[in-house]
C-alpha cells in the first residue's frame, strides 16, 4: 500500500516578490519528490500571503494539523521546515503531537525525515536556525528603521499622501501626492468643522479605519515616531499642527 502524504505549502507576499519562492514552485518540488519516492498525495494544503511567524493565522496548517490526527495520511511534505514553522518550540511541540498519531515529517531541502532519529536531531537543530535567522532578521530591520527615522525619514513605509523621492536606486526624500493630500487635508478641515465621520468617510469614500488611521497620524504636520520617540521629519507637512490638534479635541 502506497504512503498517503499531505503537502504544505505557504508564501508571504514579500517572500514571492523578493525570492519568487512561488506556490507553484513549492508544489513542483514537493510533486517530483513524492513521484521518486512511489507516494501518495493525499490533499495540498496551501498558506498564501501569509507570514510564518504565527501558526494562529494559517487556516491551511491548523486544518492539515486536524485532519492529521483522523489519520488520512501518515506524513507532512514540506520543501523546507521554515514553510511549516519559525519557532523552535511550536516545531517541537507539533512534532510531539504528530508522533503521538503516528505522523512523520518530511523536509525535502533539508533531507529531514523524523521517521529516524537522526532525522529527529536534525529536525530541532535545523528549527532552532530558523528561529535564530528569523530574529536577526527582525533585529536587522529595526536597526534600518531607526536610522531612517535618525535621519528624519519614515522609519516604515510612506504613509497615504506621500511618495518616496529617489535618487540613484535610494530613497532620498519624500513628495507630497497630490491627490491623496487632497483627501487627508479634506478629512482635517470636515473634521475641524464639526462634520462626522461617517459624512467623511462617504465623501472620500473611505473606510472608517482609514479615516482614524488620518486624523491621529501627526505625520501629516510634520512629525515622525518611532519606538515611542517623536521628532521631526524632513518630509513637508500637509496640514498645520494647529488643525491637527483642534481635530485631536474634536475625536
Amino acid at each position: 500500500m502506497k504512503k498517503r502524504v499531505a503537502l504544505y505549502l505557504r508564501v508571504s507576499t514579500d517572500e514571492q516578490a523578493k525570492h519568487g519562492i512561488s506556490l507553484e514552485a513549492q508544489l513542483k518540488k514537493l510533486q517530483d519528490y513524492c513521484e521518486f519516492k512511489d507516494w501518495e498525495v493525499f490533499k495540498v494544503y496551501k498558506d498564501e500571503g501569509i507570514s510564518g511567524s504565527s501558526i494562529k493565522k494559517r487556516k491551511a496548517f491548523k486544518q492539515m494539523l486536524e485532519e492529521s490526527k483522523e489519520g488520512k495520511f501518515s506524513a507532512i511534505i514540506v520543501t523546507k521546515i521554515d514553510r511549516a514553522f519559525r519557532n523552535t518550540r511550536d516545531a517541537l511541540n507539533i512534532l510531539e503531537d504528530l508522533g503521538i498519531n503516528k505522523i512523520d515529517f518530511v523536509s525535502v531541502g533539508e533531507d529531514i525525515d523524523t521517521t529516524t532519529a537522526m532525522g529527529k536531531a536534525m529536525f530541532t537543530m535545523v528549527s532552532a536556525f530558523a528561529q535564530l535567522e528569523r530574529e536577526m532578521n527582525v533585529g536587522r530591520v529595526k536597526d534600518v528603521r531607526q536610522m531612517r527615522f535618525d535621519k528624519g525619514m519614515f522609519p516604515a513605509r510612506s504613509p497615504f499622501g506621500y511618495k518616496p523621492l529617489i535618487k540613484d536606486k535610494k530613497i532620498v526624500s519624500f513628495k507630497i501626492d497630490r491627490k491623496q493630500a487632497e483627501i487627508v487635508s479634506g478629512c482635517f478641515k470636515m473634521t475641524s468643522e464639526g462634520h462626522s465621520y461617517s459624512e467623511i468617510c462617504k465623501n472620500y469614500k473611505i473606510k472608517p479605519q482609514s479615516y482614524y488611521n488620518i486624523i491621529k497620524n501627526k505625520v501629516y504636520c510634520g512629525f515622525i515616531s518611532f519606538e515611542g520617540e517623536e521628532r521631526k521629519g524632513i518630509h513637508s507637512p500637509i496640514i498645520s499642527e494647529e488643525l491637527y490638534k483642534k481635530c485631536q479635541l474634536k475625536k
